[in-house]
């Protein structure tokens, strides 16, 4: 919810019962929530739960700390596959899970990205490794990718390694039964920006990175994305600038321009299917109200658009009877259906 990267939440970046129970949770009534007052909310809830505050979360640079649920017998999970070596090889790690009967064809892929701001989260956690199992029971071959964080480094770095990680899936296609003309891929929030890029942003942006497999695309064939910043303009940022876009090599103006999937929007753009609730507070309904627009408008031939009123910023799982059944037809018809 921190949009503006200040370590604290105003009530503009809440929703849901965060936003409605604000005041009585802003205890110095200084207008914002800060680290000691969201650590007070999580006791109290905590305790109602009959659990604790203090447990440890996951934690990416400690392998297996990070689990899922019991793995179904028809699945076989490979975890922490280092997708490129280097000084920061604890992000650049992802969890392959495929079916474990052998295919008589390539099956088609997805990549699971997580969300977090750009600044937190993990591919081991919740929606994107459950939903990696979810889809390698349907017959696809998933991986879900860490990726260096803002707070590691500065963009484009989250972008140029999500471009890796996929150049490594085609690479190692035909070890994991992969077809790679038949790659798409599903993110949230940040996740959703980067998936976007994937679909959108080739070589000629100059966002490959250094990374290896350079033989190799990281184009996706089809995208799946859910409450998806497009474009960088949209926000309003806090005085001295945005954080993510301090980097030397870069002014930041056009770092955020040149990391907005909307100025990269094409007419041989693969499908896309976008998810946006209208009452989202972290990211406007206008992200995915232009980002749709400049799709079409640039000749884009397939593009979906589940526009949910009034849902907010978990738009996907507040609406999974809606999202869900959605997201694998458009995946089936995408990339099964090749």
């Amino acid at each position: 919810m921190d949009a503006d990267g200040d370590g604290k939440l105003a009530k503009a970046e809440t929703s849901g019962l965060m936003a409605r129970f604000f005041d009585q949770n802003d205890a110095n009534s200084d207008g914002v929530l800060d680290g000691e007052e969201l650590k007070a909310i999580a006791k109290r809830l905590a305790e109602r739960r009959g659990g604790n505050a203090n447990r440890e979360m996951p934690n990416r640079n400690r392998p297996g700390m990070v689990q899922v649920g019991a793995v179904p017998d028809d699945v076989t999970i490979l975890r922490d596959l280092a997708y490129r070596e280097g000084d920061e090889s604890a992000a650049w790690k992802l969890d392959l899970v495929m079916p474990k009967k052998p295919a008589e064809a390539p099956r088609p892929g997805i990549v699971f990205i997580h969300g977090g701001g750009w600044r937190s989260g993990d591919k081991g956690r919740g929606t994107f490794l459950e939903g990696a199992v979810e889809y390698a029971q349907q017959g696809y071959v998933c991986i879900t990718i860490n990726y260096r964080l803002i707070t590691e480094a500065p963009f484009p770095a989250c972008i140029e390694d999500v471009k890796c990680a996929v150049r490594w899936f085609r690479a190692h296609a035909e070890d994991y039964g992969v077809d790679p003309e038949r790659i798409g891929g599903y993110g949230n929030s940040a996740g959703a920006h980067l998936v976007a890029m994937l679909g959108l942003a080739g070589p000629e942006a100059g966002l490959e990175g250094d990374g290896p497999w350079q033989d190799q695309s990281s184009a996706l064939q089809a995208v799946c994305a859910s409450a998806t910043p497009t474009d960088f303009s949209l926000f309003t940022q806090p005085r001295g600038g945005d954080p993510k876009f301090v980097n030397d090599k870069y002014d930041p103006a056009e770092l955020a321009k040149l990391s907005s999937p909307i100025n990269h929007v094409r007419a041989d753009a693969p499908p896309f299917f976008l998810i946006q609730g209208t009452a989202d507070g972290t990211v406007s309904v206008r992200h995915g109200d232009t980002f749709v627009e400049a799709l079409k408008k640039a000749g884009a031939k397939d593009v979906e658009y589940l526009r949910i009123e009034g849902a907010d910023h978990g738009v996907f799982n507040q609406h999974s009877d809606q999202t869900g059944p959605a997201m694998k037809a458009f995946f089936e018809r995408a990339l099964k259906a090749k």
